[in-house]
């Protein structure tokens, strides 16, 4: 279980990451050491509007367990070839009991949205000194900036917590900003209904849809949860200069992305990348189902930008990197003081 307290003193990385330091922005690894199932090679057509368009492989996400009480569909940023970024990690997730202990952040988002079928809240804490239940449906965006320890675990018996644990990276301008976390409760989350689809816009905006609290991220970032019924489908404009993932997490879909069409099926996600130089402004992402499906899509700048790496950290430097790690041993994110009631 996850007991104690975190801020200073030896940093030890969480159990799950790989501790390259990686400068090669193609070639970044994600949390886990082992890739995802599959190529992620990509496919540019040479076409009109479409020799812009660049849709990955279908890749299939890797089984990883931690414990007892945490399974996930892990997916790495390299698999995707750069279409990903600026995410550099996407958990899919099932959690029933503590497994992390509190540990430092910094140079990204750590963004949890929690599904509406979880059982119980994911309780939150950090060394900002918030500590606030993640309930079913809500949104929990930790931009970490210069650094700052969190841990986040659900709490109580019979808990289920089912939700996306996503790295968002920062800009190189923001990586040493002052942390700060926004917390999103489910009756603030806007939905877009057509007959036969629900789409909740988690964060950015969809058909028309804007999410307020979208202002207060560090950068701009769209996150739908949606659902699609038999025989509907499910339109989404990606800007030009983005890069998009979408991700079925259970049921079939048909996606075609400028002519590019890919099948997913549980469990399975591509990406995509409009190009800066296109002569429009977006691509349509067009989803289609046979039956019923439930798929998230996330998007967002593409950063373009080096990485550095290590566990939970995301710099743009080796020394950036290794200036960090010091700053949190010397105490400078701050201290994560555990209530007895959580470390038991």
């Amino acid at each position: 279980m996850c007991t104690g307290q975190s801020g200073r003193g030896a940093y030890t990385p969480m159990p799950y990451p790989n501790a390259n330091v990686i400068k090669d922005h193609d070639a970044f690894p994600g949390r886990h050491s082992r890739m995802a199932s599959g190529s992620g090679a990509t496919v540019r057509r040479s076409l009109n509007m479409n020799e812009f368009v660049r849709v990955s492989n279908v890749i299939a996400g890797h089984d990883m367990s931690i414990g007892e009480a945490f399974r996930a569909k892990h997916f790495e940023e390299q698999v995707f070839g750069g279409l990903m970024d600026p995410v550099v990690m996407l958990d899919h997730f099932h959690m029933t009991g503590p497994t992390f202990a509190p540990h430092p952040h910094a140079g990204i988002s750590a963004v949890t949205y929690v599904f509406e079928d979880a059982i119980g809240a994911h309780v939150n804490y950090d060394s900002l000194g918030n500590h606030v239940p993640i309930n079913p449906g809500a949104l929990h965006w930790f931009a970490a900036g210069r650094g700052a320890v969190h841990t986040e675990q659900p709490e109580g018996e019979g808990h289920h917590v089912h939700a996306l644990q996503i790295f968002v990276n920062l800009p190189a301008s923001k990586k040493f900003d002052a942390p700060y976390a926004v917390h999103v409760e489910p009756q603030d989350i806007p939905e877009f209904h057509t007959p036969g689809v629900r789409v909740r816009v988690v964060a950015g905006s969809s058909n028309g849809v804007q999410a307020a609290h979208s202002a207060q991220l560090p950068e701009p970032f769209t996150l739908l949860d949606g659902f699609l019924s038999r025989s509907s489908d499910f339109s989404h404009d990606l800007p030009r200069g983005w890069n998009g993932m979408i991700y079925a997490l259970s049921g079939e879909l048909r996606v075609d992305i400028g002519g590019e069409v890919r099948q997913l099926i549980g469990g399975q996600a591509i990406s995509v990348a409009l190009d800066k130089g296109a002569p429009k402004g977006r691509v349509e992402i067009r989803l289609t189902s046979d039956g019923d499906s439930h798929f998230v899509i996330l998007s967002g700048p593409a950063l373009n930008e080096p990485i550095a790496k290590q566990g939970p950290m995301v710099m743009n430097t080796r020394e950036q990197l290794e200036d960090r790690i010091q700053a949190f041993q010397n105490g400078e994110f701050g201290q994560l003081v555990m209530p007895q009631a959580a470390r038991q």
